[in-house]
């Protein structure tokens, strides 16, 4: 029975609108950064293996990776399961994918280009594990999660992140220095943030009789550059950040690079929350 809080009326409140980017939709906002994002996320690939050893993969088995991307998880899950379906609503996500399996010789990844609101779950086979990696940007929570609840058999995992930050508070930054640089303002937002998305994703499935367990997990990665001049043209163009802005984005940047054998180097740490349940009796209706 639901609670005092409705879950999801409170993730649409909070999210009516978290999912548009810069005037584009979200197919386009990611055809348009699709080679870089590939190109940022190849660069570590140490985190997509610990991520997928957690699911415990057997080689008989189908996964179903939604929001899959330019294939972070998909590749290494192919090679350890039977077969991947890898769903994206890019079209250049798929086209990065398709380029990285040529190139590592995989044959068991199957692309659909659609969006998880829009595929129907009679266009879908049931697979052994669903999966979404930070992208259930969807404005229906509920209809998502039971959708990957029902064309899961045996488990679900969804990874997804545990605050704003994962942007290393890039965005706070070119806040505070536009606000001013006491950034009284950015601190004003920051008060009247609401609850964090990965709590009203795991307190919804309670309310929809589903018992999930919660793992926060940290993760370190190092972005290597040749100098700060590569290392701000690439993040201008991931973060869309507007030319006017250039000159606090190269201070940001600036602050964070060290100087190492390799060049410039990035250390960035994240959280991550996994949120995951086996299968067990049916979703209630």
């Amino acid at each position: 029975m639901p609670g005092i809080i409705n879950w999801d009326e409170l993730w649409k409140a909070t999210h009516a609108n978290g999912f548009g980017h810069h005037g584009k939709d979200l197919a386009a906002h990611w055809d348009s950064r699709a080679k870089l994002f590939n190109k940022r996320v190849m660069k570590n690939r140490e985190r997509a293996e610990s991520q997928v050893a957690y699911l415990g993969l057997s080689s008989s088995e189908t996964v179903l990776d939604v929001g899959a991307g330019t294939g972070r998880l998909a590749l290494p899950m192919a090679r350890r399961a039977k077969s991947v379906t890898a769903l994206d609503q890019s079209a250049g996500m798929l086209s990065c994918l398709r380029e990285n399996m040529a190139a590592e010789g995989l044959e068991n990844i199957c692309c659909i280009h659609k969006s998880w609101q829009a595929v129907s779950l009679d266009e879908l086979e049931p697979h052994d594990v669903v999966l979404s990696s930070n992208s259930l940007g969807v404005y229906d929570l509920r209809e998502a999660l039971a959708k990957m609840d029902s064309l899961a058999k045996r488990a679900v995992y969804i990874f997804t992140f545990v605050d704003g930050k994962r942007d290393d508070g890039l965005r706070d930054f070119l806040r505070s220095s536009k606000d001013g640089r006491d950034g009284e303002l950015g601190r004003h937002k920051k008060q009247k943030a609401g609850p964090a998305g990965y709590l009203m994703m795991y307190n919804l499935l309670a309310d929809m009789g589903i018992l999930a367990d919660i793992r926060i997990m940290q993760w370190h990665s190092t972005e290597h550059f040749s100098s700060l001049d590569e290392a701000v043209a690439e993040w201008k163009q991931m973060y869309e950040v507007p030319a006017e802005k250039e000159p606090d984005l190269r201070e940001f940047i600036s602050q964070r690079l060290v100087e190492d054998e390799s060049g410039l180097s990035m250390h960035r740490h994240h959280k991550q929350a996994l949120i995951s349940w086996q299968k067990g009796e049916p979703l209630p209706t």
